[in-house]
């Protein structure tokens, strides 16, 4: 890598990382805030449940920002560098599968949307909007030409956040529930990006 293309590319990650860095403050006060102590759930879940949505939820957040970081850069192209998402959606959902293969058939039901998806997806996009807001920020001084798609992954990454903060109060258990609920509150978050990027970049 040249000088002048280092050089670009710093001017590109850092108002990303500083965008992120202060969506991620407020929306960890606001955590705080709204759900109390992190890792209180992790007595009654165990750690094996809190490491896979935790796992999970950075897996998406970093190819995320990845292909965000690329999408900023005029001439870049994503790509097939979207599969990078898949990778963490199928071994969940593999888990899933396993998951619902061995359960009960009159559990089967109650697995799926647990006890908690829709304080899970509200939490997930209200603690997103602060990140969004972040990133939205630091693309003011970048130069997308793919604004739906700059718009998409902004969502993609801010919604990523917010589940990375989510998975800290999280009390399910189950890897189904995670990808039902948590990839549904993520794309949602994806699609409002989507929506406004035009207008917002």
């Amino acid at each position: 890598i040249g000088r002048d293309e280092e050089r670009f590319v710093n001017a590109v990650l850092q108002p990303l990382w500083a965008g992120l860095a202060a969506g991620l403050a407020v929306s960890a006060v606001a955590a705080f805030a709204l759900l109390g102590p992190p890792l209180q759930a992790v007595r009654e879940t165990g750690a094996t449940a809190f490491a896979m949505k935790m796992l999970f939820s950075v897996a998406l957040f970093g190819t995320a920002f990845v292909l965000l970081f690329i999408a900023g850069r005029p001439g870049h192209k994503i790509g097939q560098r979207w599969l990078w998402m898949l990778v963490p959606l199928a071994i969940v959902a593999i888990s899933a599968a396993m998951d619902l293969a061995m359960a009960p058939r009159y559990e089967r039901e109650e697995i799926w949307p647990g006890s908690t998806w829709q304080t899970c997806f509200i939490a997930i996009m209200l603690l997103s909007l602060p990140v969004f807001a972040g990133i939205l920020w630091a693309f003011q001084g970048l130069a997308p030409t793919r604004l739906r798609l700059g718009g998409m992954l902004a969502g993609l990454t801010a919604g990523s956040a917010g589940a990375v903060l989510y998975a800290l109060y999280c009390p399910e258990t189950t890897a189904t529930f995670l990808l039902s609920w948590y990839s549904l509150a993520i794309l949602a978050v994806g699609l409002i990006g989507l929506a406004a990027g035009p207008r917002l970049l």
